[in-house]
């Protein structure tokens, strides 16, 4: 399910924690060249354990390109924390436990019951003006947007400048 297009990444006035606890603003942590944000479940989901090592073995690719790679879950710091350090990450797992993000993306899984809180996989790409120009939710969890169809949406707005 792709998501409308209008989304600026400067106003989505929204402070997540780093795997530190410590609050960064979202738009502080995608940084001024453009980012790919990403949704992941949680550290618990294999489907997304693989997808976060495959976004760390290309994300040299996603650099050259100007771009920061954050991904997103509602799990606590310390868990985005270790599953850094046991994946060898070296991009932002921010911790989304109220939800506030999750909600403003759109990603929620409806289908929980009250009080659980579970992401939609999904990436979203914006341009170093903040401009949503990709984005993608995956509402089968076994499925994820290829880290090479984020790299071509990457390469057709950067021709599109």
């Amino acid at each position: 399910m792709q998501m409308k297009m209008e989304m600026i990444l400067s106003d989505l006035d929204l402070v997540l924690f780093n795997q530190a606890g410590q609050p960064v603003a979202l738009r502080q942590a995608a940084g001024t060249a453009g980012a790919v944000v990403v949704f992941y479940r949680g550290h618990w989901c294999p489907y997304c354990r693989r997808y976060l090592s495959k976004l760390q073995q290309r994300l040299d690719e996603i650099k050259q390109r100007g771009l920061s790679l954050l991904a997103i879950s509602p799990e606590p710091p310390a868990t985005a924390n270790a599953l850094a350090g046991e994946l060898g990450l070296a991009f932002p797992l921010l911790s989304d436990r109220s939800g506030a993000a999750i909600d403003r993306f759109g990603v929620r899984h409806p289908m929980l019951r009250p009080g659980h809180l579970l992401p939609h996989p999904a990436v979203f790409v914006f341009d170093a003006a903040g401009r949503l120009r990709f984005s993608q939710v995956d509402e089968n969890f076994k499925q994820r947007t290829t880290v090479s169809r984020i790299l071509r949406e990457i390469d057709r707005f950067g021709e599109n400048k």
